[in-house]
């Protein structure tokens, strides 16, 4: 996730989503896979002086990740966002399922990539279904696995999404939810409880 992009309605249905099944299905926990790729080069604010940055105080008040800790606490969930730099595709996704396998409780695992979900060959702006299957394979019994997906510039984009969530190895494809609104009708999540 780029931080550019916190904060729009897409937040609103995303994080409306998970705060959703995190009630409904009585967990507490919440890790955040933010794929995050900082912006560490922000454009600039063009004045009759010339260019000035744009102050950091600004930038992160509207586009913090940090700011979830704030959700958590009015929402009454422990969120816990990975917020380690996403480079090494699968040094990252072999850490983020020993903190799964690690984890105490049960617990909602959100992948949380820009755009969402392909079959194969991922850049950093996607999830691959792989990576889906290796994170739900981490999961315990009752754990929950939630995937962002953005519109994509295709026919059927939810179908094709849903498929590819639903048709990672081992995910019970029968078993996947789809969760979206209409304040912003180009996104969705992605849902699937882990079975006994």
């Amino acid at each position: 996730m780029r931080d550019r992009w916190y904060g729009d309605d897409r937040d609103v249905v995303k994080w409306s989503a998970v705060v959703h099944l995190a009630r409904r299905e009585a967990i507490a926990d919440v890790l955040h896979a933010a794929l995050y790729r900082p912006d560490d080069d922000w454009p600039r604010l063009a004045t009759a002086r010339g260019p000035a940055a744009l102050p950091d105080e600004v930038v992160r008040h509207f586009r913090d990740l940090d700011h979830l800790h704030r959700l958590g606490a009015r929402t009454g969930l422990r969120i816990v966002t990975v917020k380690e730099r996403f480079a090494d595709r699968a040094a990252y996704f072999r850490r983020l399922c020993d903190r799964v396998r690690n984890h105490a409780s049960p617990v909602l695992v959100l992948l949380d990539p820009d755009t969402g979900l392909v079959e194969e060959a991922p850049g950093p702006q996607h999830v691959a279904s792989a990576e889906v299957a290796q994170v739900f394979a981490a999961l315990r019994p009752g754990d929950l696995l939630a995937c962002y997906q953005h519109a994509r510039a295709q026919k059927d984009w939810r179908g094709r999404a849903r498929r590819a969530f639903a048709n990672a190895p081992g995910v019970p494809s029968f078993d996947v939810e789809v969760l979206r609104s209409d304040l912003a009708r180009d996104v969705l999540l992605l849902a699937v409880k882990k079975g006994e």
